[in-house]
C-alpha cells in the first residue's frame, strides 16, 4: 500500500484543483442537459423535501375532486408530468380515482382524488386585453453574473469587450417588452426592475447550514432566488401567465475554444419528472397541481405560436435534447420541451420559459459588443435590431400572431 501513496496523493491533489477550478470559473456554464437545483444541491435534514421547500398542504388536492377525467390523468401524468417508472410507488390509479401518498412511509397517509366522467375541455388562456403577464428576467445580473457563472468573458485582457451577462441582458429585454405588450393590450408586471436579487438573504444566511460556501452560494442564487420570486409571483403579482426570458450557453471543454457551433432556440414547460424529484413530497403535489391545472396544456397553443415566430424571425436553429435528457417532447414538430425546472414548477401560473441565442456564439458575442441601438444594423450582411430589442420585437409579434392582432413596425 505504501508503494500507490504518492500516486493516491497526486490523483487527490490534482482532483481538488479541478473541483476549485471548476466552482470558480466565470463563463456561463448551461450543459446541453440544464439541470434543477436539487438535482445537484444537497436536500434539507428532511430529506423528503426539496432545498428550502416548505411541507405539502396536501388538503389542496381536495379542490381537484372530478375535475379531470381517468384518460387525461393517465395522459398527462405518462405523457408530460412523469418519466417512466417515477410515479408507481406514490401514485395509484383505479377506475373512478387517483390514490396519492402523502409519503414513502409504510402508514403513511393518502388522497383520494376522483376522475370526472369525461374529458374537460382545455381552458384558454384569458384575452391579451384581459390577461396579466409577469416577466421574470432570469437570473440576477450585475455585479452577481461572475457568481451565478452567467458572465461570459472570452477575452478577459481586452477592456473594449463588453462581457455577456445573462442577467443583464434578460433584464433589459424585458423593459423593452413590457411596453410592447402593453400595446398591444396586456397588463404587464416585471418580476424584477434591477439587477439586484429579489430576495433579502444572501450567501451568509446559509453558512450555517451550508459550511462550504459553494455551495451555500448556489443556495442563494439558485433557490432562495427562485422561491422569492415565486412567492412575489403567486401572492402578489397572482398573473394568468410567466414568460421567463432566459438567454442559453453551450458547454464546453477547451478554454481556448469556448465558442459554441449552432445558435438554437428552444421553449420549456413544465413537466418530465424523475423519480427522485416525485419522491419528494413538495415536488409531488407541485407536480399533481399542475397536471390538474392543466398549465402546460394550456400554456403550449402560445409556446407553439412563439415558437413559429422565433424560428422564423430570428434564424435560429431547433435545439433538440439528446434521448437520454430528462426531458419529455410536447410538440411533434416543435422544438418545445416539458421539463422540470424550479421556477416553472412553483411558479403557479402557466409558465413559459424561454431560452433564445447562445452567449457563448459567435454571432451572439458580435451583437452584444454592438450594445443596445434604435432601428438596425448589418449583422452578416442582414439588417438587424439591437439583440435585446429583437428578442422582446420577436415575442411582440408571436403575441400579435396568436391572438390575431395588426401591428406596423418598421
Amino acid at each position: 500500500m505504501r508503494h500507490y501513496f504518492p500516486i493516491v496523493l497526486v490523483f487527490l491533489l490534482f482532483g481538488g484543483a479541478f473541483l476549485f477550478l471548476l466552482l470558480n470559473r466565470n463563463e456561463p456554464h448551461k450543459t446541453t442537459v440544464p439541470q434543477s437545483p436539487e438535482l445537484t444541491l444537497p436536500l434539507p435534514s428532511e430529506s423528503s423535501l426539496s432545498s428550502l421547500a416548505q411541507a405539502p398542504d396536501w388538503s389542496e388536492l381536495e379542490s381537484f375532486q372530478g375535475t379531470v377525467s381517468k384518460t387525461q390523468f393517465e395522459q398527462d401524468l405518462t405523457g408530460i408530468f412523469a418519466l417512466p417508472q417515477s410515479w408507481q410507488s406514490t401514485i395509484t390509479i383505479e377506475e373512478g380515482a387517483a390514490w396519492v401518498r402523502h409519503s414513502s412511509a409504510s402508514d403513511s397517509g393518502e388522497s383520494k382524488i376522483t376522475f370526472a366522467k369525461e374529458d374537460a375541455p382545455i381552458e384558454p388562456l384569458p384575452p391579451l386585453d384581459a390577461m396579466h403577464i409577469a416577466i421574470d428576467p432570469g437570473h440576477i445580473g450585475g455585479e452577481f453574473a461572475k457568481l451565478e457563472q452567467r458572465s461570459f468573458q472570452p477575452f478577459p485582457h481586452d477592456p473594449t469587450k463588453i462581457p455577456v451577462q445573462e442577467g443583464d441582458l434578460t433584464l433589459a429585454t424585458a423593459q423593452h417588452l413590457k411596453p410592447l405588450l402593453e400595446k398591444l393590450g396586456a397588463k404587464v408586471t416585471l418580476v424584477r426592475k434591477t439587477a439586484e436579487p429579489v430576495t433579502n438573504q444572501r450567501t451568509e444566511d446559509f453558512l450555517p447550514d451550508f459550511p462550504d460556501r459553494a455551495m451555500a452560494e448556489k443556495i442563494f442564487y439558485r433557490t432562495a432566488e427562485i422561491r422569492a420570486r415565486a412567492d412575489l409571483i403567486n401572492n402578489v403579482i397572482k398573473p394568468d401567465l410567466v414568460l421567463c426570458l432566459h438567454y442559453n450557453a453551450d458547454a464546453w471543454s477547451d478554454p481556448e475554444n469556448p465558442w459554441a457551433s449552432r445558435n438554437h432556440f428552444h421553449l420549456l414547460l413544465n413537466g418530465a419528472y424523475l423519480p427522485n424529484e416525485v419522491a419528494l413530497h413538495d415536488q409531488r403535489l407541485e407536480m399533481l397541481r399542475h397536471l390538474y391545472r392543466q398549465s402546460t396544456r394550456r400554456a403550449l397553443p402560445l409556446a407553439q405560436t412563439i415558437s413559429d415566430v422565433f424560428l422564423r424571425e430570428t434564424n435560429l436553429s431547433s435545439y433538440q435534447y439528446r434521448s437520454s435528457a430528462p426531458a419529455i417532447k410536447v410538440d411533434a414538430t416543435r422544438p418545445i420541451f416539458a421539463r422540470n425546472l424550479l421556477a416553472n414548477r412553483i411558479y403557479q401560473a402557466p409558465t413559459i420559459y424561454l431560452e433564445p441565442y447562445v452567449m457563448n456564439h459567435r454571432e451572439t458575442h458580435q451583437r452584444v459588443q454592438l450594445g443596445d441601438y434604435d432601428g438596425f444594423k448589418e449583422i452578416n450582411g442582414t439588417p438587424r435590431r439591437s439583440l435585446v430589442r429583437e428578442y422582446a420585437h420577436t415575442l411582440m409579434l408571436a403575441f400579435a400572431e396568436h391572438y390575431s392582432l395588426q401591428v406596423t413596425s418598421p
